[in-house]
C-alpha cells in the first residue's frame, strides 16, 4: 500500500485538491450568505491596509513627480542663470567697447585741435613700474609703429611724458612726475617762462621762475615747443601752490598735472618732436 501511494504521489495530491474545491464550492453554494458575510468582514478588515498602501503609493508618485519637477526647475534656473550671466557680460562689454569709442573720439580730437601729425598712434598701457624711484609705464607699440625715443605722449586733458626706450612690440614712457622729467613750459597768463621738473610725486615743480614773476594759484601751465619734445601750447597742469622764499631769488611752484596720471588706459603718441625741432630751425 505504502509502495502504491509513494508510486501515484502526484496523482493523489491533484484529486485531493480537486475534492476539496467541489467541497468549498458546493458548501459557498449552500451558504451564500455566510460567506458574503465573512468576504465583508475580510474586506473591512483589509481596508486600512489597502487604504494605507494606496496612500503610500500615492506618496511615492506625489514624491517621484515632485523630484522630478525639481530637477527640471533647477535645469531651468541655471539656464537662466546662465543667461542672465551671459548678458550682464554682453552688457559690460557693450559698456566698455562704447566708453573706448568715447576716449577715442577725444583722442583723434584732441589730435586735430592741436595739429599734431596724422600719423601719431594711440596705444593702450599694458604695465606700470611699481618701484617707488621712478614714473614710468608701458605700451602696447613700438618701434614697427614708428614710435622712437623722446616721442611726446599725451592724452586729451595734457602731456603724460616721453618715450625713453621703443622696441618692436611695446614702448617704455617716463612720466612728467619722474625725477629724471623736465619740460620747458609757460603760464599761460603771463607768459612767464619756466621747466617743469618731475620729483617722483603726484606734483610737479615749476622750476627757475624769478621771484618778482607774477605767479597766482589757479594759473595754467602750456608746453612753451622750445624743448624740441612737446609741441606748443598742449595744456600741462595748474598751479597749486607757491612759495616766495625770503632767501632766495626763486620762487617754489608746485603743478598739479591735468592728465590723470595714475589711472591711464588710453595715450597718444605723437612724433611732433620732428615738427617742433623743424620749425625752431
Amino acid at each position: 500500500m505504502t509502495t502504491f501511494v509513494k508510486r501515484y504521489q502526484l496523482l493523489f495530491y491533484i484529486l485531493v485538491v480537486f475534492i476539496l474545491a467541489g467541497i468549498f464550492f458546493g458548501i459557498k453554494a449552500r451558504h451564500q450568505q455566510l460567506f458574503s458575510v465573512a468576504e465583508q468582514g475580510i474586506m473591512a478588515l483589509a481596508y486600512p491596509f489597502q487604504k494605507g498602501a494606496d496612500m503610500v503609493i500615492d506618496s511615492c508618485d506625489s514624491i517621484i513627480d515632485d523630484y522630478v519637477s525639481l530637477v527640471h526647475v533647477k535645469q531651468e534656473n541655471q539656464a537662466l542663470k546662465n543667461r542672465v550671466a551671459n548678458l550682464e557680460r554682453q552688457l559690460i562689454a557693450r559698456e566698455e567697447s562704447q566708453r573706448q569709442n568715447i576716449q577715442l573720439r577725444k583722442l583723434l580730437h584732441f589730435q586735430e585741435e592741436h595739429q599734431l601729425p596724422v600719423h601719431a598712434t594711440i596705444a593702450n598701457v599694458i604695465g606700470r613700474d611699481a618701484s617707488s624711484f621712478s614714473r614710468l609705464i608701458f605700451i602696447d607699440h613700438g618701434s614697427r609703429d614708428l614710435i622712437k625715443v623722446h616721442d611726446p605722449v599725451l592724452t586729451p586733458r595734457g602731456i603724460v611724458g616721453q618715450v625713453i626706450t621703443s622696441s618692436p612690440f611695446s614702448a617704455k614712457i617716463m612720466l612728467i612726475t619722474d625725477s629724471h622729467s623736465s619740460c620747458d613750459v609757460l603760464v599761460q597768463r603771463t607768459r612767464e617762462r619756466g621747466i617743469l621738473q618731475g620729483n617722483n610725486q603726484e606734483l610737479c615743480r615749476l622750476s627757475y621762475l624769478m621771484r618778482s614773476a607774477d605767479i597766482r594759484i589757479g594759473d595754467t601751465i602750456i608746453t612753451s615747443g622750445m624743448d624740441g619734445v612737446y609741441p606748443k601750447g598742449i595744456p600741462v597742469g595748474s598751479i597749486v601752490a607757491v612759495d616766495r622764499e625770503d632767501d632766495g631769488l626763486c620762487q617754489k611752484v608746485m603743478v598739479q598735472p591735468f592728465a590723470n596720471l595714475n589711472g591711464l588706459e588710453e595715450i597718444i603718441i605723437s612724433t611732433a618732436s620732428e615738427q617742433v625741432s623743424n620749425h625752431v630751425q
